[in-house]
């Protein structure tokens, strides 16, 4: 079999080394604007890779190991391009990978910004809910938008969700490399007002500033939507997210509520894959709404009771349960089964009956067992006092490594 060669495109002409090879080609599969830009001496067959034939490679794939193959792609194939989708059906050592630039390292090439402390995003081609909080969070960030949400859009977007923003500075590059080439530095609410910044082949740039969102643990009540107090409250949240020890994996939220719990812990640990759970139909409807506020990626919601869905879901590496009723013992017992070795489980309850279930079920493997009492200021008068609310049980069980 002939190696099959990804050559990556960014607007410069093409070098001998690939000119050799498309010539050389029997066929080339890139996308349309890429295929326009091929040679007049290339003589191969040419495959567009629309959204129709990107569903399904597998007889561009087998064509290409029979004959000389070339794949074109944007910058560099193996961020967000052809290069990864290949990597999954060819080994390693049948592809060759020729990189270029790629649109968010010409932006800062352009600017003078150096990058090495830059974080990543991309929402081309996906519907998926902008992590806007991570995205503001990074101290440098890139964002690659499609015709969608093109850079005007996602600074539109950024801004309404945190208004502070709004004065960070930014930066936006459409067409890089192309004739026309579009680039501009200035604050994120001024590139969300730019018609200019609305081209699909986008990218945007959020450069160093003081407008950073706060850490995502223990947010306030009032920044989910949620029923008739039915949230885990902030300090209860922030000792739970505390004991469970995040890491990367897999997390269950069990009896999830608002959400609240599972969403602040996916913030806080990129890798999280958060599972959460809420048979309540109004409730749930509430972790929808929080969920698509939030924008994290990795947050899956389930919509029933727990025992019913739990053969579904991926084996957890933490799970928190809030929430249960009478079906606490068998809830707590099926997903400790479930647990892998090593993993934790928390639990909290407020009734007495639920204290006495996290204090015998699991007993052997409960390595604490405390609650949590808050008395918040209030007024009295001219003067304040302490308001005691209802102690809050918190229960830890841990998997041995070895069971």
């Amino acid at each position: 079999m002939n190696p099959i060669h990804v050559i990556g495109v960014d607007g410069t002409p093409w070098n001998e080394i690939a000119l050799g090879l498309l010539r050389a080609a029997d066929t080339v599969c890139g996308g349309r604007r890429l295929l326009e830009r091929l040679p007049g001496d290339c003589r191969a067959e040419r495959i567009t890779l629309d959204a129709a034939r990107l569903a399904d490679l597998d007889a561009v794939a087998e064509r290409a190991r029979r004959g000389h193959t070339v794949f074109l792609a944007s910058g560099d194939p193996l961020y967000c391009g052809i290069g990864g989708t290949l990597r999954r059906r060819f080994a390693p050592e049948e592809l060759v990978i020729h990189p270029a630039p790629t649109a968010f390292q010409q932006l800062f090439a352009r600017i003078g910004q150096p990058w090495e402390e830059a974080r990543l995003f991309s929402v081309h081609g996906s519907g998926a809910p902008l992590p806007w909080r991570r995205i503001l969070a990074a101290p440098l960030a890139a964002v690659y938008g499609d015709h969608r949400r093109p850079a005007r859009a996602l600074a539109a977007e950024l801004a309404e969700r945190f208004p502070e923003a709004a004065a960070r500075p930014a930066a936006v590059g459409c067409d890089l490399g192309e004739t026309g080439e579009y680039v501009k530095t200035a604050t994120l609410g001024e590139l969300a007002e730019d018609a200019a910044a609305a081209r699909p082949l986008s990218v945007l740039a959020l450069l160093p500033g003081p407008q950073r969102p706060e850490l995502p643990l223990g947010l306030p009540d009032e920044a989910y939507r949620h029923h008739k107090n039915m949230i885990t409250h902030p300090e209860v949240r922030a000792v739970v997210l505390a004991k469970l020890r995040l890491a990367p994996g897999v997390l269950w939220d069990i009896g999830a509520g608002s959400g609240s719990v599972g969403l602040e812990a996916a913030e806080l640990c990129p890798g999280l894959e958060v599972h959460a759970v809420e048979k309540d139909a109004e409730r749930f409807a509430d972790l929808e709404a929080n969920r698509a506020a939030a924008g994290v990626p990795g947050h899956h919601p389930h919509c029933g009771g727990f025992l019913e869905i739990e053969p579904s879901l991926p084996s957890p590496d933490r799970i928190f349960a809030g929430g249960g009723g009478a079906e606490l013992p068998v809830i707590l017992r099926t997903a400790f089964s479930r647990l892998k070795p090593g993993g934790v489980l928390a639990a909290t309850g407020v009734l007495v009956e639920t204290v006495a279930v996290l204090s015998t079920e699991l007993a052997e493997y409960r390595t604490e067992l405390v609650t949590l009492n808050l008395s918040r200021a209030l007024p009295l008068g001219s003067q304040e006092y302490f308001k005691a609310e209802n102690p809050i049980a918190i229960a830890v069980y841990r998997k041995p490594e070895n069971p």
